[in-house]
């Protein structure tokens, strides 16, 4: 930074509220007289919400595999576990706790996840609105991204917000959000209860998912040193850090009674797998972080680059004809509303015919509402915020943008080239930010494209555009609940699932009931952990999965000898397969010496499954019985 430019601010400071308000005009929504209209929005975001969890009611998740374990770690919990030492996990251990804490409340049901999942969801589509607000894009394009992500968080799959693979992921994903709004609004107001409050939700994000609460840290930082370097005031960077530090005691006192309850390398390495230098990173690591979207393949980043720049093109061109034909009915304004609309109904039908003919048009226009390069389009915001700040250090909007920029790359970073147009995947914790930050700049080429129209005319053009883009939003990625097809009732709650896997599930469970005598002696392979607790069990070592990665070889035998203490008589595997690990099976791609164990101390006595007629990876659960057991009548 320019010591001329700071030299201009330094001189200016005593007038720096008239400032604010000359660089932050105030947005729309904050006037009373919008307050009507706010809350119209906000009640239609909320009963999309309840569309959507009606249309696809228990079609979350997935039994079989990482889903299972948001069931069995809380229950454990309430059983007395202590997390670390007696449960492996591999996040932070606010979501878990707060599970345990609902099911201690209001009881042990399916429903209480599925309550608490859309909380969260509502939430977090409420906080998108309200950050997307303070960029002043008027109020109907502010809901724009709530929509986008409320199309993502109900697919059927581990990857939604409702019933995920985690809930630390989702609930970090929230938390993150919150700290983001508050640190913009520290940047335009200065408020330090703003600052603390930022401070504080980053810190649980931290106490919740590794990436979320480093992406805060970050976020926090560039805020509290930029507004440093603009303002050159020692007392209040010292102040601000000291805000900062008390905002963040809550994680601090977590984590610090677990590692002295525990230990530091219990926690940090031994179950936070991910952590750089363990097993996993180093046999691994390089290949799931990579098939998540963490490359550097130069083919690959110049092919996102052209993509992000088509759809950003693509954006202005029909920004511009749009224009020109407002401009040539300028004397016949509403024949300009049927022109927008048009546009609409144009795409609609196109995506509706491809969706039984041609994909591929599917894809294609996929990539024009939610391009392939998002990621590369957050990197250029960044860049192109601190260019800004740089030419003229001022608080306001700039620093939004710049405090918005570090954030959706921080927390997107691992995911980067896997920002695609597939919300099924495991990018749709986040993306959001990164959508944001694609609709401010196609924002602002409607804006540059309709800059010869009337003010009232380029909202016109603003607003059916974008009309659009939920259209084909709605369109394109609306959930399909019939996806997994079938119901499972159990003790517990009701889940849709495969058929054969509804069929064979409550053979399975009746099996574990009424073969166990000390609740801890089946040992259910890798997984699903759900199976214990439907069947009133308990997992006999604390890893209650065996998934690449989570026993290391040199705790192989503590996996055995705690198997070997709960005296297990008989041990279910399942073909579930770990392709997205690059490995064979378990047993043969890896812990092949637990596996020898189960050879050597158990016999392949019966099989649920496959159902006649079935397809290939067909549901399949093989049962080994104990040498020394008897056999059962």
């Amino acid at each position: 930074m320019s010591s001329d430019s700071s030299a201009q601010l330094v001189e200016a400071a005593p007038s720096e509220k008239k400032q604010f308000n000359a660089t932050r005009p105030a947005l729309p929504a904050d006037d009373g007289s919008n307050s009507f209209a706010l809350w119209i929005v906000r009640g239609i975001l909320i009963a999309l919400t309840c569309a959507m969890a009606w249309h696809t009611w228990a079609h979350w998740g997935d039994f079989q595999i990482d889903s299972g374990r948001e069931l069995y770690v809380p229950v454990a919990i309430l059983h007395g576990k202590l997390l670390y030492r007696d449960l492996w996990y591999m996040y932070g251990p606010l979501a878990p706790y707060i599970q345990a804490l609902l099911f201690l409340i209001f009881g042990i049901h399916l429903n209480v996840l599925y309550i608490f999942g859309l909380a969260l969801t509502a939430a977090s589509a409420l906080s998108i609105f309200e950050i997307t607000r303070q960029f002043d894009l008027g109020l109907p394009v502010s809901a724009v991204p709530s929509v986008f992500f409320l199309v993502e968080a109900f697919y059927p799959s581990i990857f939604n917000f409702v019933y995920p693979y985690s809930y630390a992921a989702s609930l970090a994903s929230f938390l993150g959000l919150v700290c983001l709004y508050f640190v913009i609004r520290h940047a335009t107001s200065r408020r330090t209860m703003h600052l603390g409050l930022a401070a504080l939700f980053g810190g649980l994000a931290v106490l919740t998912k590794q990436e979320f609460g480093f992406a805060c840290v970050v976020m926090l930082s560039v805020e509290v040193l930029t507004t440093y370097l603009i303002r050159r005031r020692l007392s209040e960077l010292l102040r601000n850090v000291a805000v900062c530090v008390v905002g963040a005691v809550p994680a601090l006192a977590g984590y610090g009674w677990l590692t002295w309850k525990i230990s530091a390398k219990t926690i940090y390495f031994d179950n936070w797998i991910s952590t750089p230098g363990t097993y996993f990173m180093r046999t691994y690591g390089k290949h799931t972080m990579a098939l998540n979207g963490f490359r550097f393949v130069p083919r690959e980043l110049l092919s996102s680059l052209g993509i992000a720049a088509f759809s950003l093109t693509l954006w202005w061109i029909v920004a511009y004809a749009n224009t020109m034909a407002i401009s040539k009915f300028r004397r016949h304004r509403k024949l300009s509303i049927p022109v927008l609309l048009l546009d609409v109904l144009v795409l609609a039908s196109i995506i509706l015919q491809a969706r039984g003919e041609d994909n591929s048009i599917i894809v294609l226009l996929a990539q024009v509402i939610y391009p392939r390069g998002l990621a590369l389009i957050g990197f250029a915001f960044v860049i192109h915020s601190i260019w800004k700040l740089w030419k003229s250090p001022k608080i306001g909007l700039e620093l939004s943008e710049a405090v918005l920029g570090t954030y959706a790359v921080m927390v997107s970073i691992r995911v980067m080239m896997e920002v695609r147009p597939s919300p099924s995947n495991y990018a749709v914790f986040f993306d959001v930010p990164l959508f944001l930050i694609f609709v401010i700049m196609c924002n602002r080429s409607i804006g540059w494209a309709g800059r010869s129209l009337q003010p009232s005319s380029v909202k016109w053009l603003s607003n059916g555009m974008w009309g659009a883009e939920v259209a084909m939003l709605l369109l394109t990625f609306f959930p399909k609940s019939q996806w997994l097809s079938t119901p499972l009732t159990t003790g517990f709650g009701t889940f849709y699932t495969r058929h054969d896997v509804s069929i064979l599930f409550p053979d399975i469970i009746s099996f574990m009931k009424t073969h166990t005598r000390n609740g801890r002696d089946i040992l259910v392979l890798p997984e699903p952990p759900s199976l214990y607790v439907f069947a009133g069990m308990e997992s006999p070592t604390e890893w209650y999965s065996l998934l690449p990665g989570v026993v290391a070889p040199n705790q192989e035998q503590e996996f055995i000898r705690q198997a070997a203490s709960n005296d297990v008589r008989y041990v279910l595997l399942s073909n579930r397969g770990v392709r997205e690990y690059g490995l064979d099976p378990f047993g043969i791609g890896y812990n092949q010496e637990i596996y020898r164990w189960i050879q050597a101390n158990f016999k392949k006595v019966d099989r649920f499954g496959p159902l006649p007629n079935s397809f290939p990876g067909a549901y399949i659960m093989s049962v080994y019985e104990r040498n020394d057991v008897n056999p059962a009548p």
